[in-house]
């Protein structure tokens, strides 16, 4: 009960800050909520701590080299992020910090989707703080210390968390936070795809930018019925930077909106996610071919897991 559905009583710039660890022996979550002192300064802020645990935690091997900063997506409660979370850390061998907003207001079809998506808006200045501070820490180290690191950071947005992403890159306010990051993933984005090229070519990062594309994706089938056609269901490559992959065509994926984490048992798609969540290029696989009419990379087949969909 840390973390509700709505925005916190300070307002929807207000970040707090917590801890999860699962015990998957009894299938609980343990969330502990970081406390802030009396008196705040610059070096007993509970982030900067934090941070510095777990820079000293990755050294000792406590901790993976590789992070994942995960935006979720449209009526997903905390614990349901919670355990996307989780699947995305168990699959791909990677530790995440998830940036949790207040996604599932409730109410009925497109009275709770508009609210979302209002709420997406409101969050931007949130991501702009937890971003800058993360990015501050990364710096605000030996010099030493930043050429030997060897940590990997990766941003994975998924579905309408892309036009929470979007307001944030349109507003004033974004100033390059986004280059802390190797590879930026757009899965499934639930935002319009005329004009994207307007704002995703502002994204600062490190190596790629990729959009993922399922002209059959169900959900944003239905986010179509009132929206212009939706970025992560038309395979066009129109802006300039990002790498377009179109998973349409492979095994399994059908009318699979997370097709990332879901359970779909296509080991081809998992390599690509694997590639991508840790710095590297995947759309170099055999099963992908470069469409240049389309600007995409397209994967046919991929084959099907001996283990049934069944990942752990």
């Amino acid at each position: 009960m840390l973390f509700g559905e709505r925005s916190n009583a300070n307002g929807p710039d207000e970040v707090r800050l917590a801890t999860a660890e699962y015990d998957s022996a009894q299938s609980q979550w343990q969330v502990d909520l970081l406390a802030e002192p009396e008196t705040l300064t610059a070096d007993n802020l509970p982030s900067r701590q934090l941070f510095k645990s777990v820079i000293a935690g990755i050294k000792q091997g406590q901790y993976s080299s590789d992070w994942v900063f995960y935006i979720h997506g449209f009526n997903q409660s905390f614990k349901d992020s919670l355990e996307a979370s989780w699947r995305i850390s168990q699959r791909y061998n990677v530790d995440v910090i998830v940036f949790s907003w207040a996604s599932n207001p409730g109410g009925w079809g497109p009275s709770e989707y508009n609210r979302a998506r209002q709420a997406a808006r409101s969050s931007a200045n949130a991501l702009d703080h937890a971003l800058q501070k993360m990015g501050s820490y990364l710096i605000d180290r030996p010099q030493a210390e930043i050429g030997q690191c060897n940590v990997r950071l990766n941003l994975l947005i998924h579905s309408l968390g892309n036009y929470l992403v979007e307001n944030f890159v349109r507003d004033p306010i974004f100033s390059g936070e986004t280059r802390i990051f190797d590879n930026v993933i757009f899965h499934q984005a639930d935002v319009d795809h005329k004009h994207h090229d307007m704002w995703i070519d502002r994204v600062e990062y490190g190596r790629r930018i990729y959009v993922t594309i399922n002209e059959n994706d169900g959900a944003l089938k239905v986010s179509d019925i009132s929206n212009p056609s939706r970025l992560g269901s038309t395979a066009l490559g129109t802006a300039a930077t990002p790498v377009y992959v179109d998973f349409t065509n492979a095994d399994n994926v059908d009318r699979d909106h997370d097709f990332c984490i879901g359970d779909h048992g296509n080991p081809a798609i998992y390599r690509f996610f694997q590639q991508v969540l840790t710095s590297h290029r995947g759309e170099l696989a055999s099963e992908f071919t470069y469409d240049s009419r389309t600007n995409t990379f397209i994967m046919q087949g991929g084959g099907v897991s001996a283990l049934g969909g069944t990942w752990a």
